[in-house]
């Protein structure tokens, strides 16, 4: 029985030994490298300088134009008008790499929408609140300019 473990011992750690091993890293696909640089400088990028915003893209690269709309999203205050046409010129653009942007420039260019029409629905929400306080702060001033109410007198020989 020892000398059966023991044939069967040097089996067994290389088998372990196998096991323990790493996987094989994954590759990405070529299509997916310009998208996880993208996400990349989005992930770190910084808030940009009035300075950088007012640049132009040079030509029609996917990359600086994604670059720049991710750039102005971020800025304070965003402009996400001009990073929402960039972002469309993006899916239009006929250039080999346009196609692997594609779906964060049409994620981003959804996002970018739903902010806007947030941003408008709070506006609305403000000016509707801003009437209201007005028809209050009216009706409180129309309160304060009535006369005063006349104490009700007491009846004579009665008890109220």
């Amino acid at each position: 029985m020892n000398t059966d473990l023991r044939r069967c011992l040097p089996a067994l750690l290389c088998l372990a030994l196998a096991a323990c091993g790493t996987p094989p890293a994954r590759v990405a696909a070529p299509e997916e490298a310009p998208l996880r640089a993208m996400l990349a400088y989005y992930a770190g990028n910084p808030r940009p300088s009035p300075e950088a915003l007012r640049e132009r893209p040079a030509g029609g690269d996917p990359y600086l134009l994604m670059q720049q709309a991710i750039q102005l999203a971020n800025a304070r205050p965003p402009e996400l008008q001009r990073a929402s046409a960039l972002l469309e010129s993006v899916l239009k653009s006929a250039h080999p790499y346009a196609a692997d942007l594609a779906p964060l420039a049409r994620l981003l260019h959804d996002q970018y929408g739903e902010r806007l029409r947030l941003e408008q629905q709070w506006r609305e929400a403000q000016r509707r609140g801003d009437l209201l306080q007005e028809k209050i702060d009216a009706l409180t001033a129309i309160e304060r300019s009535l006369p005063a109410r006349p104490q009700p007198k007491p009846m004579p020989g009665g008890t109220p």
